[in-house]
């Protein structure tokens, strides 16, 4: 939420990269959108359980497919 305000935007138009499930759980409780990363020692299916809308296999891959995490008004 820091982040968020010193940047100038609401917490509900943000998103959240993490790689753990507490990373994809601290998103859904501030209200952001969260999205995973496999380099935590985490499984997709359990970061997706957690509340990650996607799950990328690293930043790289994350970077490809940003069109698709875009937080929208």
């Amino acid at each position: 939420i820091a982040a968020a305000h010193r940047l100038g935007v609401q917490i509900e138009q943000s998103v959240v990269v993490g790689d753990s499930i507490w990373d994809m759980l601290a998103a859904q409780r501030c209200r952001a959108l969260g999205v995973g990363v496999l380099s935590g020692g985490y499984g997709q299916d359990e970061l997706e359980r957690a509340g990650a809308l996607r799950v990328y296999e690293d930043p790289a891959d994350l970077l490809l497919h940003l069109d698709e995490v875009a937080a929208r008004p």
